[in-house]
């Protein structure tokens, strides 16, 4: 038997309905009966709703740490992760899905501030901006957010004009750099002290980091060629791990800081001395049974040097013998860079000597080509003979 109807929709259907004949009348009837009662009562079909998310901006944060600390150096997640404490202090019980560009606004109005009543660095509030950022694109990859809500979150954020208009950085920049004058009166008051005179004598004509010449091995120098590897570099250890020492030897800050630094007869002189030095005093003795008889410096122990602890010393040290512009171990690096730039040298070899990533068409070129080495030792030259005639 056949039965033809209509739906509501206006389409025609048919059903063929078997089995016995006494029986068709009655299968068709409950058919009907089965048709028009669903049609009175559709079943409605819900698309079922998507998981609330529970992650906290706190629980991001850790999440971005634990992928970030295998792509960086260590001395370059310890930076980011002040960064990171900073976001979960101020941010860190906001459930990701609720962050929104005020919130983000607002936190960098907070670190702005800075303490004490002083703003903070436009480097620092810069920073802390780039850092939230990544915890963002963090949140984003791991689909907590949408790529809409990470671009409506991080767009547009300003640092306060009261941050950047307020000469900070012209300020620092005073403060870090050396003249000619002030750097002979640095030597001058540190030539009664043979270990921290020369560190300071090689660290002014390199402009290598602290941490990087006090990892400096002797097999890293290459004297007839006129330059020195970096290869590596003090890092601090975590003390989470119950390390006996604070610091020990890593990776350096960034790739560009594995290089050849340009290093004229005079600092090799001074690099000699230094091993005289050490001997002399039973340094170098020491540092065999330690294992570090390979470094170029050790302490009066024969252990690596502390950098902290050194330069706490050394700076004690001045205000005790000399009457000087304060000085920390990174303020050569900032006369070396100046005064090569006064005596005329090339930005961007000065730029690649002492390790800072190239961004342009030229840093292919420079890591093939090596004639940066030759061109600066004229200056580099220069330069000693301007300190050395100064003490």
């Amino acid at each position: 038997m056949e039965s033809h109807f209509h739906m509501m929709t206006g389409m025609g259907k048919r059903k063929v309905i078997t089995g016995k004949k006494e029986d068709l009348e009655q299968k068709r009837i409950d058919f009907l009966t089965e048709l028009c009662h669903q049609m009175q009562n559709p079943v409605v079909t819900t698309t079922p709703l998507a998981p609330v998310c529970t992650v906290t901006v706190k629980d991001a944060v850790e999440a971005f740490l634990k992928q970030y600390e295998l792509t960086v150096s260590h001395q370059t997640f310890l930076g980011e992760k002040t960064n990171t404490n900073n976001i979960s202090r101020i941010m860190g019980d906001m459930l990701v899905t609720d962050v929104t560009f005020d919130d983000f606004k607002n936190f960098v109005n907070v670190i702005s501030k800075g303490k004490g009543g002083n703003p903070a660095a436009p480097k620092t509030a810069r920073n802390h901006i780039i850092t939230f950022k990544k915890v963002m694109m963090c949140c984003q990859k791991k689909r907590w957010i949408s790529a809409d809500d990470y671009e409506l979150i991080t767009s547009d954020v300003k640092i306060p004009t009261y941050v950047t208009d307020g000469g900070h950085e012209e300020k620092v920049k005073e403060k870090k750099s050396l003249t000619c004058t002030e750097a002979r009166e640095v030597l001058e008051a540190l030539k009664s002290n043979r270990r921290y005179y020369l560190v300071a004598r090689i660290l002014f004509l390199t402009g290598m980091r602290p941490q990087e010449f006090f990892a400096l091995e002797k097999k890293e120098l290459v004297q007839d060629e006129g330059y020195i590897n970096i290869r590596q570099a003090l890092v601090k250890q975590d003390k989470a791990k119950g390390a006996e020492r604070t610091f020990d030897v890593g990776t350096t800050k960034n790739r560009g800081s594995r290089r050849k630094v340009p290093a004229t007869e005079r600092v090799f002189h001074y690099i000699n001395e230094l091993e005289k030095f050490l001997v002399a005093d039973g340094s170098r003795k020491k540092s065999i049974p330690a294992g570090n008889e390979n470094m170029i410096i050790v302490d009066r122990n024969g252990n690596l040097i502390d950098e902290h602890a050194f330069e706490v010393n050394m700076v004690r040290y001045l205000q005790r013998n000399g009457d000087c512009k304060r000085f920390t171990l990174r303020m050569p690096r900032h006369f070396y860079q100046d005064q090569l730039d006064i005596l005329g040298a090339n930005v961007n070899d000065v730029e690649k000597a002492v390790g800072h990533v190239i961004e342009t068409v030229a840093e292919k070129h420079y890591k093939v080509n090596e004639q940066y080495l030759k061109r600066l030792l004229p200056y580099i030259d220069q330069l000693g003979t301007i300190l050395e005639n100064a003490v």
